[in-house]
């Protein structure tokens, strides 16, 4: 087995730790633990499942299907150079986004 894969795999959850536990409002380790687990401040838990959780995992799933939207175009066009961001892909999603968030959606 490959060290790569292995890395990779340690690397998504601690990131998504670190993404939930640092933000413009300082909670300690025994404050971020008892607000993912549901106890302790009402203000930590929102704070934590109601801004960071969704905004570190809406993160990663942009850059999962990004990173999938440019495998895709290079299989299917037979261009190992072909990118999401070359092609406009990028900026489609980009725009869908922005008109999703001014519509309220």
């Amino acid at each position: 087995m490959k060290i790569v894969p292995v890395f990779v795999v340690a690397l998504v959850p601690a990131s998504l730790a670190l993404a939930v536990a640092f933000g413009s409002v300082d909670l300690g380790p025994g404050q971020l633990a008892d607000a993912l687990l549901g106890r302790g401040d009402e203000i930590a838990r929102e704070i934590v499942w109601s801004v960071r959780a969704p905004r570190a995992l809406a993160g990663f799933a942009c850059g999962g299907l990004l990173a999938l939207a440019g495998a895709l175009l290079q299989v299917l066009l037979r261009n190992p150079l072909a990118d999401p961001a070359i092609l406009g892909v990028s900026g489609g999603a980009a725009a869908g986004a922005l008109a999703a968030m001014l519509l309220g959606v």
